[in-house]
């Protein structure tokens, strides 16, 4: 009597074929992946970009409405003056010195104001930065809010 017992198995053709699926399946997830990935390195530097722009224009504000301002145009060079303390932003072509902090945002022109009508030094009330290709270009102004009291003491 012999006994002839079959073992069932996926023959060499049938795991091939699994194996290739697998492959592509797992090459397309990585794919995704990459393209993820690079989704959100480009969102993660629009948000720093963002986030320094909003950063100088606050404290550009804040130190407009609490400063008496005099722009240096030679150095290129913005004096915040208060009795408590004197602010410097220095304007360079890669970044923006606020004192000793360091913003990256690369300015491509500034234009200052004083009663609406532009000046090149001393005493203003308004600057406009055109920033970089880099930022798209933007334009942030900036102004000092006046009230009567400060024509009739002038």
């Amino acid at each position: 009597m012999r006994l002839n017992k079959k073992i069932e198995s996926f023959t060499l053709s049938e795991m091939m074929v699994v194996l290739i699926i697998s492959a592509i399946v797992i090459s397309l997830a990585i794919t995704v992946l990459n393209l993820v990935q690079q989704q959100i390195r480009s969102i993660t530097n629009n948000f720093d970009k963002n986030t320094e722009i909003r950063l100088l224009e606050r404290a550009l504000f804040n130190d407009f409405n609490t400063h008496d301002l005099v722009f240096n145009k030679k150095e290129n060079q913005l004096i915040c003056i208060n009795p408590q303390d004197t602010i410097l932003y220095t304007f360079n072509t890669e970044y923006v010195l606020r004192n000793k902090d360091t913003l990256k945002i690369k300015i491509a022109e500034n234009t200052v104001y004083l009663d609406a009508q532009e000046v090149n030094e001393k005493s203003i009330d308004a600057i406009t930065l055109t920033l970089s290709d880099e930022f798209l270009n933007k334009k942030l102004f900036i102004f000092k809010q006046k009230d009567a009291s400060y024509y009739m003491n002038n």
